[in-house]
């Protein structure tokens, strides 16, 4: 069974992070820049405080208007956040996904934030995974 861990080791370790404090156009266009769609929220000491994902800055566009622009990231963060760990496998990071209705999850190892894994990830990690399988069984049949 894959692993979160084996994951990261393709997709990359480390994670890019938001201040609490960092205005929403700010943070908006960060996350375009880095063409990823949710970011840790840390607070002054480096601790995770939530997550930001372009759902919830679209969740508010409508509720605040151009207030939004006086907002900050942890103004409109998730603050309940679910995380794994490098050793949880692909299918419980989907069923913490799936449970909790996100889309992205950070990793950490023991207090340590290593990364940040989304559902595009583990579907492409277990796709892959799949993919081997058939292809074992075929050899296998055939052989």
């Amino acid at each position: 069974m894959t692993t979160i861990r084996q994951v990261l080791d393709q997709k990359g370790w480390g994670s890019i992070v938001l201040n609490g404090d960092q205005p929403i156009p700010q943070a908006a266009k960060f996350l375009t820049a880095k063409r990823i769609g949710a970011a840790p929220v840390v607070d002054e000491q480096g601790t995770l405080v939530g997550m930001l994902s372009e759902r919830d800055i679209m969740r508010f566009v409508g509720e605040l208007a151009e207030d939004i622009m006086n907002r900050t990231a942890a103004d409109l963060m998730t603050a309940l956040v679910v995380s794994c760990t490098p050793d949880s496998t692909i299918l419980e990071g989907m069923l913490l996904m799936t449970n909790n209705r996100c889309r992205h999850l950070p990793v950490f190892e023991g207090r340590a934030l290593v990364g940040v894994v989304s559902i595009g990830d583990l579907v492409k990690a277990r796709l892959e995974e799949a993919e081997f399988e058939v292809d074992s069984l075929r050899a296998y049949i055939t052989s």
